[in-house]
């Protein structure tokens, strides 16, 4: 079992979620006052004002944080006049005599800026001002209810790692990995009462020996029907026909992809044990490494991506490009996927939450969508609970939905489901 079991004691933070979501007590901040930014973005101009001297250089501000388009305007303004009253103006590249790339981020009680300066040769220096954060009254209309429906599509005995439902010809097919094998199942259209007959079996051959608490992806392909993902180990199907289907497997030690998306970013997988490292290859825009972490998931914004990654120490770590945001004390569990819908921001946050925190039963496990409108993650639903231990949750390849993999409870086999949201009344 991975260390995540040690964790989920406490029933406190779903508590407030749940306080916040009835409440709807979040707020959006999607200004502040005009006074406020221009002060702050002055206080920041004459910081770099001081490190630069006078001259020309390229002044570039990237929003990251979550005001909106008329406070960034507002702030732009206000710090090329105050870097023009310190003799400082902005011109193109060959033009200039350095860089300045100013980042507005924020963490949970501050918007944090930061500005980047590069003279000629000189080493890269960096100013720093902060301001409180300001709710302005207005409501997050993104708290209203949200429903998790669950499906069951699959039971066996042996551990599953993941599963994919696919439409191929001649109707649809059910891909389950193990350890062991990725195997294929047909649901003859007459057969209502939704068993599948195993079509194909593709065993996995590997030369490592795999840890004892084995986690494996399977994600489907475009051109090909799928790949696998196992510690030290990556495999490769062959034509997206049934028949004659073959798979190929090889040592590796490649990262694995964070999304289905083949060409997103990518992590190291520890070979030897059930986390992926921290290192990501490419980075996250500056960021180039995290803490090591069992999940990840993908929540688009305008303009930039929001990574959360549920971290092996417990926390939560929110990674926006520029800054790695932690969320320490909250009793959520290591499982984590990304879910589109037609509710709120568009895309949720699929959390898991150990028995004792869903319900006050250790051996029933529960999901819950969060929303992160501001960087705090607000309950957008209620939790959906198994009769049994959640042991994986992956995104689907559609993006639409997830994947939980459940070990009951009266006899230990392994089921999966596919979740999706829609949106409450």
């Amino acid at each position: 079992m991975r260390a995540r079991e040690s964790s989920r004691t406490s029933s406190g933070l779903r508590l407030g979620w749940l306080i916040s979501f009835l409440v709807a007590a979040v707020l959006l901040p999607s200004s502040l006052c005009a006074s406020t930014l221009s002060d702050t973005a002055r206080q920041l101009g004459r910081k770099i004002a001081a490190a630069t001297g006078p001259g020309a250089v390229t002044l570039e501000v990237t929003n990251r944080s979550s005001l909106d388009e008329k406070s960034v305007r507002e702030v732009r303004s206000a710090l090329e006049a105050q870097l023009q009253s310190e003799g400082v103006h902005a011109a193109k590249a060959e033009q200039a005599i350095g860089t300045v790339e100013v980042v507005l981020s924020e963490s949970l009680r501050e918007y944090v800026w930061t500005a980047e300066i590069a003279i000629g040769s000189d080493e890269k220096k960096v100013a720093l001002v902060s301001v409180p954060r300001v709710a302005t009254g207005t409501p997050f209309t993104a708290a209203l209810p949200m429903v998790l429906k669950t499906t069951f599509l699959f039971a066996q005995e042996q551990p599953v790692l993941d599963a994919a439902l696919v439409e191929m010809p001649g109707g649809s097919r059910l891909l389950v990995l193990d350890g062991d094998r990725v195997a294929i199942y047909r649901q003859q259209p007459a057969n209502r009462a939704g068993r599948w007959d195993l079509e194909a079996s593709l065993p996995l051959a590997h030369s490592r020996a795999f840890p004892r608490d084995l986690r494996g992806r399977l994600l489907l392909r475009r051109d090909h029907l799928f790949d696998v993902y196992l510690p030290g180990t990556f495999c490769r199907s062959t034509a997206n026909a049934v028949a004659p289907l073959t798979i190929l497997c090889n040592d590796s030690d490649d990262p694995w992809p964070l999304t289905t998306d083949d060409g997103s970013v990518r992590a190291f997988f520890a070979a030897s044990r059930n986390f992926f490292t921290g290192a990501l290859s490419p980075g996250i825009g500056k960021v180039s490494n995290v803490p090591s972490f069992y999940a990840v998931a993908a929540l688009p914004r305008s303009g930039y991506t929001l990574w959360a990654f549920a971290a092996v120490d417990g926390s939560l770590h929110l990674v926006d490009g520029m800054t790695d945001q932690a969320i320490r004390g909250g009793k959520w569990g290591s499982d984590l996927a990304a879910v589109r819908s037609s509710c709120g921001t568009g895309t949720q946050l699929l959390v898991s939450e150990s028995g004792d925190l869903a319900s006050g039963n250790s051996e029933r496990d529960g999901l819950s969508a969060l929303e992160i409108p501001d960087r705090d993650p607000v309950a957008a639903s209620s939790a959906v609970e198994f009769d049994g231990r959640i042991v994986a949750l992956w995104s689907e390849s559609s993006g639409n939905g997830a994947t939980a993999i459940v070990r009951r409870n009266n006899r230990g086999w392994y089921e999966a489901y596919s979740i999706s949201i829609s949106c409450g009344n």
